[in-house]
């Protein structure tokens, strides 16, 4: 591993995980769309409360907009957001979830997290 603290910067942000493991946990969180997209999210809107996010969800599943999406379909979401992806990513260091307001926030992202979203970014949402 480089010794450049710019490369540790990359890999580490705020973790004190040893590099392999972080780029393992990082790539393991972002091979996910969901969870991409939800981070995405979160670093261009700011702060969410978790219904925002699951309406946001289903409206790029459908192409469509936040209002106008099933609530059935919002619901699967909001599960699979609370049960899943939510707890990923907390564990991952890149966000903080107020259980109390439902709201979540992203944190400071490692350079890695961030080159990751930016590559897939295009894929992953709809223009």
């Amino acid at each position: 591993m480089s010794d450049n603290p710019r490369d540790s910067d990359i890999i580490h942000g705020n973790s004190t995980f040893n590099a392999s493991n972080r780029f393992d946990e990082i790539l393991g969180t972002f091979s996910n769309t969901q969870r991409r997209r939800i981070i995405s999210y979160l670093r261009d809107e700011g702060p969410a409360p978790k219904s925002e996010i699951s309406h946001q969800l289903v409206a790029w599943e459908y192409d469509s907009k936040p209002s106008e999406v099933p609530d059935k379909a919002v619901e699967r979401v909001k599960i699979n957001l609370y049960h899943i992806h939510l707890p990923e990513l907390k564990d991952a260091g890149l966000i903080e979830y107020d259980r109390r307001s439902e709201t979540v926030l992203v944190r400071d992202l490692p350079e890695l997290a961030e080159l990751c979203l930016d590559h897939c970014e295009s894929a992953d949402l709809p223009s």
